[in-house]
């Protein structure tokens, strides 16, 4: 079995590891890596491939919704992934809840440029699952996307989008936004131990960076990236033997919807 490299500060690491030292949840995530990284990261570092691990260059108007969450207040050290839910409310994972959190990029295909930064006035982990819900300071009326409440059946086929990694272990985010194509296998656990969406990659791979970011099933946020399989050395020539677990929106949904007061549909 694979060893899990997890991507985490020391501000952070001790909230993420404590509900993984035991039971089902550690096993799960013993061969997965966690998504998150707070340092900023050069582009272009002559890797094959400009994507991350296969996948395709997207553009905001794609995924309106996405948004980049960084830990500076100027919105250029990017670490994670999110999702706007409302005006003021955007979705992530809770293990990108560190105390340097900062601020969130919305409306841009660009990493760490364009669209508008706002400021995060309250951050809200879950009880139970790796999901983080920011309060922005002022609302940023953009496009949001919706929140599924039903878990997705078994094959259906789902997109995820962020600016992660280009290749296993470079520490080098995309500065275009990407989408990659994945299926829903089944049932899984997240790194809080909560339900989540498992998906087996098809046409490119999750990397650090990720976390958070939203898989979309329907149109609508299924889940919210914890972790995924560590990729061989170099970027495979395929993806489908590698697997991700979204913490589950619907299974965490009479939360997010008590705190935001967002429902799902």
């Amino acid at each position: 079995m694979k060893t899990a490299k997890i991507l985490v500060t020391a501000a952070a690491s001790a909230a993420l590891l404590a509900p993984m030292l035991s039971g089902p949840a550690a096993q799960a995530a013993a061969a997965r890596e966690v998504h998150h990284q707070e340092k900023p990261a050069p582009v272009g570092d002559g890797t094959f491939s400009r994507d991350i691990a296969g996948g395709a260059t997207s553009t905001v108007s794609a995924a309106p919704f996405v948004a980049q969450v960084s830990f500076d207040s100027a919105g250029t050290n990017v670490g994670c992934t999110g999702s706007q839910i409302a005006a003021s409310w955007v979705i992530t994972a809770k293990h990108c809840n560190a105390t340097s959190l900062r601020s969130v990029r919305l409306g841009t295909s660009y990493l760490g440029t364009g669209g508008a930064v706002r400021s995060v006035a309250g951050r809200y982990p879950a009880p139970a699952g790796d999901v983080l819900l920011l309060k922005l300071s002022t609302p940023y009326y953009g496009a949001y996307v919706g929140l599924s409440n039903a878990f997705p059946a078994t094959g259906t086929a789902a997109s995820v989008y962020g600016w992660g990694d280009q290749s296993e272990g470079s520490g080098s985010m995309s500065y275009y936004l990407k989408s990659a194509a994945v299926s829903v296998i089944w049932q899984g656990l997240d790194n809080y131990g909560g339900p989540s969406v498992r998906t087996r990659s098809q046409s490119g791979h999750t990397l650090s960076g990720d976390s958070g970011g939203p898989l979309i099933v329907n149109g609508k946020l299924a889940g919210v990236l914890s972790s995924s399989d560590i990729l061989p050395a170099r970027n495979p020539a395929n993806f489908t033997a590698y697997y991700n677990d979204h913490a589950s929106v619907a299974r965490n949904l009479a939360w997010i919807t008590s705190v935001s007061g967002v429902q799902g549909s």
